[in-house]
């Protein structure tokens, strides 16, 4: 008997973890901490990490643990905590993006904080704005259901996702656990420019392969959980 039920006991263990593995998106345990998805960045690539003092460096990723991150600057290796990192932006080879660059949004990497206007400030690129306009995000309900899609509209009370067909669906804000921005995995500044450059010629380079066949390309930036404060301040590098 009691074998047998050990035995039921493990398979109910095993069905649970398969059911979690097949959740792609979210775990099974609650909102994911985006903390995370650093481990995707490729150690040696060049960002610009933002503190919550608003002090704003570049500087090529080393590690990243559990805790804080390391980064080499001109100045040495340089570690900053979990705690104290607000965002984590596109490094562009180090070279200054102003405060107001309206594609700011689009270069955002990590948040470390849950905001509303975050996912607001891509207003200017929602579908029914701009029609080839394709963001994708990710959504959690409260009924623990994972919706994926084209941003079509987003305001201060509510966001609308379209799949492919155009066919869009509303989320009240109340409703909603988890907003994630699905953004394309970072390469070198050497591999951002023959992307840019090569065209067709893509084919010819294999280290941008992963972008070009979408083989595990993409990450998941995290702007907003409900169950976290809401953080709206402005983040203007000092």
């Amino acid at each position: 008997m009691k074998l047998a039920l050990f035995g039921n006991l493990r398979l109910l263990r095993i069905s649970f973890y398969v059911c979690c593995s097949l959740m792609l998106a979210k775990p099974c345990f609650g909102e994911s901490d985006p903390w995370q998805s650093l481990k995707q960045l490729k150690p040696g690539l060049g960002f610009v990490f933002i503190e919550r003092s608003l002090t704003c460096q570049y500087g090529e990723l080393e590690k990243v643990t559990d805790t804080n991150v390391s980064i080499k600057t001109k100045q040495g290796t340089e570690i900053i905590h979990k705690a104290d990192l607000m965002r984590i932006r596109y490094g562009f080879g180090g070279h200054a993006v102003a405060n107001d660059n309206p594609n700011l949004p689009l270069f955002t990497l990590y948040s470390g904080r849950s905001s509303w206007s975050d996912i607001l400030a891509f207003v200017p690129f929602q579908s029914k704005v701009h029609p080839y306009a394709a963001f994708r995000f990710t959504l959690t309900t409260k009924d623990g259901r994972i919706h994926r899609g084209i941003l079509n509209g987003v305001s201060a009370e509510q966001i609308t996702l379209a799949d492919k067909s155009g066919n869009a669906t509303t989320f009240l804000k109340k409703e909603i656990v988890q907003v994630d921005y699905i953004t394309e995995k970072p390469l070198s500044d050497t591999q951002e420019f023959y992307w840019d450059e090569l065209g067709v010629g893509r084919i010819f380079d294999p280290q941008l392969y992963p972008r070009l066949f979408h083989l595990a390309d993409t990450m998941s930036v995290t702007l907003y959980q409900s169950a976290r404060a809401e953080d709206d301040s402005v983040i203007i590098c000092k």
